[in-house]
Parts: structure tokens; C-alpha cells; sequence
């Protein structure tokens, strides 16, 4: 199905619509406030547009292969318009460049502080600023083509941000600056001496050079990785993209999504704010990026987090942190939003940086632990143990409270088997890197507390009636997330215990292709999938031995992917559309694992007889 595409410069991210209109940014972080909101609104919330102008045309799109670039070709009985859409590496910057045999209409249309706040425009030559009257930040747009004649033929309605283009070469920059006056004007003219130098490329080559640099910064991501030859490698490889685009480049860290309050049901209030650094879903992206290979960007986002760890108090003082490493404060609502397709409220922040989560330090520690069995890295873990040593120490005299669960239920506090179980990893393998680092004391202290966790999921978190492990202690419900239980090495996927909970999970939450998170939460029933749960099945099926039925599985969810292969954290089992924020960091890092665990276990030769 045609959706949104998703751009990146690795600082912030656009959504740009299948008819080439960029409906949502940030800048310049990814958790900044909008410029662009109609995504969450209408046009009086922000856009971008480009379109032919004066007749009826049909756009297709498409990723420049192993990019982060998104190309939108309109075609008109007139003739047609290439559009190269890409947000510049190391700058707060959007570019749009541009080859029409038809005339376009370009309208650039800023709102401020998520489309509330309309800009005031000042035109300059080629272009225009459009300033934040409440503050002290502006975009500057200017249009630069390849014939210095075209501007004869340009109409502008400068305070209507409109423009209209004769056929010809583009190249459109929106930059934000965030200063002064001086700033602005300094901005403006770097601006034009730096497109003066690409007017060669504008006029001779297929792609301008700032175009090129972009297109081989995202291939040179994937070149560095080992050779994927297993199958459905297109989507591999796309999925690596997303989280290369949800990484903030200055330090590692890695957001869960780049939106805000897309919806899990469209007219519900099932939506939230993803675009942070969660404990959990970085750690298993760290975990995905180091089973691909790349044990730098996996190191780095453990870093981050190691350097977010309170030495005082509960190690991950929230669940997630913004991308700089500050902590989240609370959450309010943009009343002035509408919501994607009427879904409301639309929310800035997330409530749940107040929550109990146990399992983070697990997930975490566990990627640790998988890093350094890797890479053998001694340094690392020596130079961090300190930091380490109190994450697992403070999981040993914690691990026994309720909590909120990963999926982070609102006053619902109870004892989750999923927490205890993390909290059983974090101790397991804090055991065994203690053991690395010689800490002989510590490592027989941790196996003994893991040990005595164990036996409590074993004793409360299994319902003998129902022969299966079980969401909370004391319960006969399910939830998705038992199956991640033989993926940490709790127990083998053919335990018979587990099997009986995979049994109960393939009846009361799996529809087709599909995996529920739960039946219910306190909002009422869960209405659509979660995608890293059908991942987590498939992961299941691979250990098991059943490689068809996961490969099935996977098959069955890339039939949902988008038109350029982007997966949401939901999809809509009437329309087959993404649901929740989009793209998400979990549905992309879940096909990774999967993927490669299915080539791995088709690769292993057999047993001989």
C-alpha cells in the first residue's frame, strides 16, 4: 500500500506523502517541535508541497537503491518531473532537487511549534524567510536553478509561500537556523555561494554532488556490514536503513520512531510520543545492528546509555531519555491538532518516564553481555564495569516490586513474569561477565539471586491449569511477550512448559501472520497486531525447527510493508495500513533478527546420519 516515506540525515526526519508533499519535521532534533504538521492536521498545520501545475498528474515513488532518499517521479500528459527528496548529512537542512519538462507549483507553507504558531514570510532573492514571531528561530528557503534565465519565467507570491517553476533544474534549500538577525542574513548568503559552486552539477550531471555524498553516506553504512546472502536481502537491507535513520549521529543514541501520536485505531487515543531514546527498544536495536555485524553502531548506543546510568539511584532513571541524554518531562497535549485522521488528542512527550519498568536493565545488560561475547572487547568492559556492577547490583535488591511492564500499562502495576524475567537476565549474564572481569564474589552472588528468580516464575508465573507461563503472577491471561523466554536462554524452546504457553499464545493471540501484544489493557481490547511479536514467533518457530512456518510467517508480514518497504509498530487487519508511529525501530529490528536467524538455521549443514 502507497504511505509515507521516511527521510533522515540522522539528526531529525521528514515523512514525505506519496504525492511529494513533506507533511511532518522536526528541527532540528528529532524530539524537537514541528515545522511541518499536517500529518497531525491539515494544511494550516505545515507542508511542503511540489506539484505540476495547472494540469492533473500521477506520482510514483521510490528509495534510490540503499539510500535514505526517497524519488518522487510526477508524470502528466504534458510531460514529467523528477523530485529527489533528502534531508543533508550534518545539517538542519531539507533539499529538494528537482528536474520538470512541465511547470511545478511549489508551495513551502511553515508552521511553528507543531502547527500552531503561523511563520512570518520576508521575501529575498530567489526565496524567502519565513520567521517564528515568538522566537528566535527561522527557515530559509531558497530556489536555485540551473540557468540563472529561468527566474524570468518564476511567478511568487512570497507571502503566500508560493511559487510557480518553468521546466527546467532545481535545487530547493530549507535551512533552519535558530539565532539572531546577523545569523540569518550570514545563513542566506552561505547558502548561495555554496549552491553558486553546484551550478556545474545543476547544468551537466545526472545528481548534484551534495545529492551524490548523500546517496554514498547511506551506502557506505551497509558496505561496511558483512555480506547478507540470505533471503529477502531488499528488505534486510531496508530495515538496516531505518535504524541507520533512527540513530542520532552525535552520539549513538537511537529513537523508537520519528513521530508523535500516529494511532494504534484510527478515532481511538491509543497514541504516544516514540521519538526518544527507550532503554528497551535501543537495546534490542544495539542487539540487531551487533548480530548484522556493525559493532560500532552497537557499541555506541551502549555507550550512551552506559553514560545516561544514575549512580545514585535506580540505574535508568526512566525508561527513555531525549536523544541527548536529558530526561523527559512529562506529557501534554496539542489541543490545537486534530489528529491523524481524527485521532485525538496528539501528544508531545510521554506520561510513562514516570513508570517502574523493571526489565530495561535486563535488556540492556543483556546486549552488553552479547557485545562482549562478540567482540571479546576487555577494554570496554573494564573501563564501564563500575557502571555495570550497579546496574546489576541495584536489579538484585530490586527485582521483587511490581511494576508497569515493557508494555508500560497505566496504573496497572503488578508482578509481570516478562519484568522477572529480564531481571533474571540481568543477573544471569551480569554473572557471567563478572566472571570476565574476575569479580569472582559478585558472579556467585548474581547466579544465586538469578537462581532464586527462576524459581519464583517457576512457582507464581506458571498456571498448572493452564499449562502455560502466564502475563502476571497469579493469572491465566497471555502476553506476547512469553515468547522471548527460550530467545534470553531462560529455558529451551522445546521445554515442556513452553510449550504448552506457545500453545495457548497460538490460540488466544495469533491471527494468520499476526501476533497480538494482549488480549486487553486498561484502554479495552487491543485492536491491531503488534509487529515484533510476529518476529518474536518467527524466532520461536526457527528454534524449534519449524524454519517453514517462520519463513511463512516472515513472508506474510513483508506483505504489509508500504510501497517503499517501511513497517509500522501496528497494521490494520480491515486495510492492511501501518498503525502506530512510523516507521518503527521495532517492527524493522524484529525482520533483522529474524532474518538472520532463518538464514543461519537454513545455512547449518545436517546432521549426519
Amino acid at each position: 500500500m502507497k504511505f509515507y516515506g521516511f527521510l533522515s540525515n540522522s539528526h531529525t526526519a521528514a515523512l514525505i506523502s506519496p504525492d511529494a508533499s513533506i507533511d511532518w519535521l522536526p528541527f532540528p532534533r528529532f524530539d524537537s517541535p514541528a515545522v511541518f504538521c499536517k500529518l497531525l492536521g491539515d494544511d494550516q498545520n505545515g507542508f511542503f508541497h511540489i506539484v505540476p501545475e495547472g494540469q492533473e498528474g500521477h506520482a510514483e515513488q521510490e528509495y534510490l537503491h540503499d539510500t535514505n532518499v526517497v524519488k518522487t517521479v510526477w508524470r502528466t500528459d504534458a510531460g514529467r518531473a523528477v523530485i529527489h527528496d533528502y534531508l543533508a548529512i550534518g545539517r538542519p537542512e531539507l533539499r529538494r532537487f528537482v528536474k520538470s519538462e512541465i511547470p511545478l507549483k511549489v508551495e513551502c507553507q511553515p508552521r511553528f511549534h507543531y502547527g500552531l504558531i503561523q511563520a512570518t514570510p520576508t521575501p529575498i532573492e530567489h526565496g524567502a524567510i519565513f520567521r517564528n514571531p515568538l522566537d528566535r528561530e527561522a527557515l530559509i528557503l531558497l530556489i536555485h536553478p540551473d540557468d540563472e534565465r529561468l527566474f524570468d519565467g518564476v511567478t511568487a507570491q512570497y507571502s503566500m509561500g508560493r511559487w510557480v517553476l518553468p521546466p527546467g533544474r532545481y535545487e530547493l534549500i530549507l535551512q533552519y537556523i535558530a539565532d539572531d538577525e546577523d545569523r540569518l542574513v550570514e545563513a542566506a548568503d552561505v547558502i548561495r555561494e555554496q549552491t553558486a559552486v553546484l551550478k556545474d552539477d545543476l547544468a551537466h550531471e545526472d545528481l548534484n554532488a551534495a545529492l551524490t555524498e548523500t546517496i554514498l553516506f547511506w551506502r557506505h553504512r551497509l558496505d561496511m556490514l558483512p555480506a547478507y546472502h540470505g533471503p529477502y536481502a531488499d528488505a534486510y537491507r531496508r530495515s538496516l536503513l531505518v535504524l541507520y535513520g533512527l540513530t542520532y549521529q552525535t552520539n549513538g543514541a537511537i529513537i523508537a520512531a520519528p513521530t508523535t501520536s500516529l494511532p494504534e485505531t484510527i478515532g481511538e487515543t491509543r497514541q504516544w510520543d516514540y521519538r526518544f531514546a527507550w532503554v528497551r527498544d535501543g537495546s534490542y536495536a544495539a542487539e540487531a545492528l551487533l548480530m548484522a555485524g556493525d559493532h560500532v553502531g552497537s557499541r555506541r548506543f551502549l555507550e550512551f546509555l552506559l553514560n545516561c546510568i544514575d549512580l545514585q539511584g535506580k540505574p535508568f532513571d526512566a525508561p527513555f531519555f531525549h536523544v541527548d541524554g536529558t530526561l523527559i518531562r512529562g506529557e501534554h497535549d496539542l489541543g490545537w491538532l486534530a489528529g491523524y485522521q481524527g485521532s485525538y488528542p496528539c501528544r508531545e512527550g510521554n506520561a510513562a518516564t514516570r513508570q517502574l519498568q523493571l526489565d530495561i536493565e535486563g535488556d540492556f545488560l543483556y546486549t552488553v553481555y552479547r557485545y562482549y561475547a562478540d567482540t571479546h572487547d576487555q577494554e570496554f568492559l573494564r573501563f564501564y564495569w563500575h557502571r555495570i556492577r550497579l546496574a546489576v547490583d541495584w536489579v538484585e535488591a530490586n527485582w521483587h516490586q511490581k511494576d508497569a511492564s515493557l508494555w508500560e500499562f497505566r496504573d496497572q502495576d503488578d508482578y509481570y513474569t516478562h519484568s522477572q524475567l529480564m531481571c533474571w537476565v540481568a543477573l544471569h549474564y551480569g554473572s557471567k561477565m563478572a566472571d570476565a572481569v574476575n569479580d569472582a564474589e559478585r558472579a556467585n552472588r548474581w547466579n544465586k539471586a538469578a537462581e532464586k528468580i527462576q524459581h519464583t516464575i517457576e512457582t507464581r508465573g506458571f498456571n498448572q491449569d493452564e499449562n502455560s507461563y502466564v502475563q502476571s503472577f497469579g493469572g491465566s491471561a497471555v502476553d506476547a511477550a512469553l515468547l522471548v523466554m527460550p530467545l534470553y536462554g531462560f529455558c529451551a524452546a522445546d521445554d515442556p512448559r513452553f510449550l504448552g504457553t506457545l500453545k495457548k499464545i497460538e490460540a488466544d493471540l495469533v491471527k494468520g501472520h499476526w501476533v497480538y501484544r494482549y488480549a486487553s489493557d486498561m484502554l479495552g481490547t487491543a485492536a491491531h497486531p503488534f509487529v515484533l511479536a510476529s518476529f518474536w514467533l518467527a524466532r520461536v518457530y526457527i528454534r524449534l525447527g519449524r524454519t517453514n512456518e517462520a519463513e511463512n510467517l516472515i513472508q506474510g508480514l513483508l506483505g504489509y510493508c508500504t510501497d517503499l518497504g517501511l513497517l509500522g509498530e501496528h497494521a490494520d487487519q480491515e486495510t492492511g495500513d501501518p498503525r502506530g508511529n512510523f516507521p518503527q525501530g521495532f517492527s524493522h529490528l524484529g525482520l533483522i533478527m529474524s532474518l538472520i536467524e532463518l538464514h543461519a538455521a537454513r545455512s547449518e549443514p545436517k546432521a549426519s546420519r
